[in-house]
């Protein structure tokens, strides 16, 4: 159980706060799931994420992750990912209820941390439940990395002047565009053989749209568009589905 929850702790981690666009992040658990939600401060990038097992330490309860620097600062110091040390969440009696409210790491020399977690009625003020009932997609794209080379050049070059790019479908080839018939632009064959169309100006940030898929590999992410402007990107980590759901700017 120790490693479990060291390691749940890092996965839920990697997928958040090392975007760089969230500030805390929501666990609610059962003893059949434990669901992981959050959005950035300009409600662009919602994560509604579930683990493949349910996380006993979270069992009846809700919990907020903030400092996540702070957290992620301790599950990084050697002492504590070692076998010898202990990482366990801590828990206390509040109005008869038994909640969890920390985790505490000790080292095998006796070094300690503990890292508090945001209470329930706190993190479910701060961050309102995230309703999404389903939505159908037109497109779907397993990302290559050669998708992700020429992606990551052509946003090293443009980004400066174009931070958007618009996914447009021509004959059966899917291409991202970036940049307008005004100004500098290119237009990247992403796939050749797709089954739907894209064909409304939908537009998405091209920087947050690599730091998700960076997060996966070419068989653990599948990306997907409708014409109606949302996308969602869904990455398999191996401990839990994570889907990122990003509305348009048109």
């Amino acid at each position: 159980m120790n490693n479990y929850i060291k390691d749940t702790m890092k996965d839920v981690i990697r997928h958040t706060h090392d975007l760089g666009i969230y500030e805390m992040v929501k666990i609610k658990g059962t003893a059949e799931t434990t669901e992981i939600e959050t959005v950035d401060a300009d409600k662009t990038v919602i994560l509604k994420g579930i683990m493949n097992n349910p996380v006993p330490d979270f069992i009846d309860s809700t919990v907020g992750l903030s400092r996540m620097g702070v957290l992620k600062g301790y599950l990084q110091y050697p002492d504590f990912d070692d076998d010898a040390a202990t990482v366990n969440v801590q828990t206390q009696d509040r109005n008869g209820e038994i909640v969890p409210t920390e985790v505490e790491f000790v080292s095998a020399t006796g070094t300690d941390a503990h890292y508090r977690f945001m209470l329930a009625d706190v993190i479910n003020q701060q961050l309102k439940d995230i309703k999404f009932k389903g939505a159908e997609f037109d497109v779907n794209i397993i990302p290559t990395q050669k998708m992700m080379k020429d992606l990551t050049y052509f946003n090293t070059v443009l980004a400066a002047y174009e931070a958007n790019f618009s996914p447009k479908t021509d004959n059966g080839a899917l291409y991202f565009h970036v940049g307008d018939g005004g100004s500098d632009r290119t237009k990247i064959l992403i796939d050749n053989n797709v089954e739907g169309e894209i064909t409304t100006d939908w537009k998405w940030p091209l920087d947050v749209v690599l730091k998700i898929l960076r997060l996966g590999d070419n068989s653990t992410l599948v990306m997907s568009f409708n014409n109606q402007g949302l996308l969602q990107i869904k990455v398999d980590s191996g401990m839990g589905i994570y889907t990122y759901l990003l509305p348009a700017r048109s």
